[in-house]
């Protein structure tokens, strides 16, 4: 068999295991690609949208047909046929080539001893070391299987490690490790196995002296501190505090082993223009991409189930054979440059669908198409999941719960926003953390709900709460630093905190992790605001309602895009934003503020006081002074005044 090599740099030896000469990053590129999908092998348009997006039509695939060729020329003929074309699919004969991941993925399967030892042979290097493409949907799917592949690759070493440990061969587990903390470089867990390993073989001015190196690091790359465990196990090392204790290879943390999984199967194409089919297929390709940057979700392959809807039956093959929880389905029709897309959130387990939505579009430009459509649909499904996966754990006792049913029942429980299930949304997460105490995504929503719980709830000890909240996200980054949520709850914290700048960042960061986090959006639109970037604040709220138009926290991305409009002096547009906001189930009572607030300001007097008397009956007591005590988090007066001198021209006392 042919081999392919993707572990280190990208290499091919032929059937006497000696190697090709594969030029060009764009050949090598598609030959990983065809690579990583044996399994289910693209379609040609599929491959032509990730290669040559930027060609037309005709040109792009007339470039396919030529790499095709140039293929079949570089790739041995003495043999089986390497390269193989089924209907409008093309990929690589999987008798013909023997893949490196494939193997790896294989043996991380298995679990047993001798195969985690034998998958460690396997990493040469990152995936796909030093190959970039030139589109950006080769850059967005090279990205999403690096990470997949260095989350598979971080579990497999530490169980590496604690076979070396138990087969007393220190050496091959310190080995392990090492490489664990090359692949999570800002992570205290994997330096805390690291640093047992040196102590426990005697070697302490190697632990003390990588401990520093790491210190300085993540001071320089995070600006944060080393978490309080890290810093014990040290002292300990040092001989400043009790004995060492011997190094435990954790298991698999309640991310890893409780992840929701969902599949999405093949879309059918409901038209006549059969040219167009390459839509579906780019549409799944782009759902799957963006899906796959939400950590809690557990993306496996769909399948090659076609037609408008999957029976009953066939939902059962799927989940027989790869046990996922949900199952994501859909059709597209056209009628010109119509397009309807009919989505379908079914449980293979007993075939029900859960959810279904319709998405029209009107277009002529297909990639726009995709985006538009692609972006919607993921923005729904996650609301939609959260939603779903909370509330099957309802049925669930406190007691009874693992950690990751304890997060997403806290996080049920806070979309209800009011005071109390806040704090039951708190009690949650902590016990999340109790249970996994290596468990980011909670220690970063317990963040986010005592923030919350600052601005919205009344809670008093304003400054202790948030310093525990700039802990708490903190130490989730140090977990977790590459996680979308993670950065958010930190961005989110220093927010309140009025450090804007620094927000600003982090924000940002999470949303190059997940584009599709409409929370980021909106929080780096707030921070915006308040900086005094106000244009720019209302182009990232526009952005978080259109990324997830049916999200629970819709109306606080009203409602906060409404107080940029009120300081940029836009009192209608206002009145207009907060309205939807005071319309949505679950609002607080701070947008009728707002349109009081800004009513007051465009001369609307009755309206105002009209407002005003939803305001008084929502938050009996209410009091201008009340009001701009809860602004803690606005560090400009003229902001705080425009708030406040609104509400006193309403008749707010």
């Amino acid at each position: 068999m042919i081999d392919i090599r993707l572990f280190g740099k990208f290499e091919v030896l032929d059937r006497a295991g000696r190697p090709l000469t594969i030029a060009g990053a764009k050949t090598q590129g598609l030959i990983a690609f065809l690579a990583m999908n044996t399994e289910m092998p693209p379609t040609r348009d599929r491959v032509v949208n990730l290669f040559w997006g930027d060609r037309f039509t005709d040109q792009a695939r007339q470039s396919l047909r030529q790499a095709a060729a140039k293929l079949r020329r570089i790739l041995p003929s003495d043999g089986p046929e390497v390269v193989i074309t089924e209907q409008d699919r093309i990929g690589f004969n999987p008798d013909a080539v023997r893949i490196d991941v494939d193997q790896f993925s294989r043996l991380a399967a298995s679990g047993t001893d001798a195969d985690m030892l034998e998958a460690v042979s396997y990493l040469r290097g990152p995936l796909l070391d030093g190959l970039y493409g030139q589109q950006a949907e080769f850059e967005d799917w090279i990205a999403s299987e690096r990470q997949r592949i260095t989350e598979l690759s971080t579990q497999v070493l530490e169980r590496a490690a604690d076979v070396a440990l138990r087969q007393g061969d220190i050496d091959a587990a310190l080995a392990s490790a090492r490489r664990v903390t090359e692949m999570n470089p800002w992570s205290d867990a994997a330096q805390m196995i690291h640093l047992r390993l040196l102590a426990q073989k005697g070697d302490r001015a190697a632990a003390i002296q990588a401990f520093k190196a790491y210190e300085a690091t993540l001071q320089e790359e995070l600006g944060i501190e080393v978490g309080a465990e890290l810093q014990t196990l040290v002292a300990q090392i040092k001989g400043e505090k009790g004995p060492v204790a011997a190094v435990s290879v954790p298991a698999a943390s309640a991310e890893e082993q409780g992840r929701t999984s969902l599949a999405i199967v093949p879309f059918a194409w409901m038209a006549s223009e059969a040219d167009n089919g390459f839509l579906v297929d780019g549409l799944v390709e782009d759902m799957s991409t963006k899906l796959a940057r939400f950590s809690w979700l557990d993306l496996k392959a769909g399948g090659s189930t076609h037609g408008a809807r999957l029976t009953g039956a066939e939902m059962s093959a799927i989940y027989g054979e790869k046990g996922i929880d949900y199952l994501i389905h859909g059709s597209l029709r056209s009628q010109g440059n119509r397009f309807r897309l009919t989505i379908q959130l079914a449980d293979p387990r007993d075939g029900r669908y859960l959810w279904v939505e319709r998405f029209e579009r009107q277009t002529d430009d297909m990639f726009d198409l995709q985006d538009s459509l692609s972006d919607a649909v993921v923005g729904a499904l996650e609301s939609t999941l959260e939603r779903l996966v909370g509330r099957h754990c309802r049925s669930i006792a406190f007691s009874e719960m693992n950690a990751w049913d304890c997060y997403h029942r806290g996080l049920a429980i806070q979309y209800e926003f009011d005071a109390s299930t806040n704090c039951e949304a708190q009690r949650h997460f902590r016990r999340a953390i109790e249970l996994d105490p290596n468990f980011s995504l909670a220690y970063a929503r317990l963040s986010y709900a005592i923030v919350i719980s600052t601005i919205y709830f009344e809670a008093e000890a304003v400054d202790a709460l948030l310093a525990e909240a700039q802990e708490l996200a903190q130490t989730a980054a140090r977990l977790d630093p590459d996680d979308a949520v993670v950065r958010f709850a930190l961005g989110r914290v220093l927010l309140a905190r009025g450090e804007y700048e620094q927000s600003i960042s982090h924000l940002r960061s999470a949303i190059d992790l997940n584009p599709n986090m409409a929370q980021a959006h909106c929080g780096l639109g707030d921070s915006m605001a308040y900086a005094g970037a106000l244009d720019e604040a209302m182009t990232c709220f526009e952005e978080a309602v259109r990324v997830s138009p049916t999200d629970p926290y819709r109306w606080a991305f009203l409602s906060y895009g409404a107080t940029a409009l009120l300081f940029r002096g836009d009192y209608e547009q206002a009145d207009a934003w907060a309205a939807q906001a005071e319309a949505t189930p679950n609002a607080h009572y701070w947008p009728t503020a707002i349109r009081a607030s800004a009513l007051a300001h465009a001369g609307l007097c009755n309206e105002a006081s009209s407002a005003l008397s939803r305001l008084k009956s929502m938050r009996p007591g209410i009091t201008c002074d009340f009001v701009e005590s809860r602004l803690f988090y606005l560090r400009n007066p003229a902001q705080v005044d425009t708030y406040v001198s609104g509400l006193k021209l309403a008749g707010l006392s």
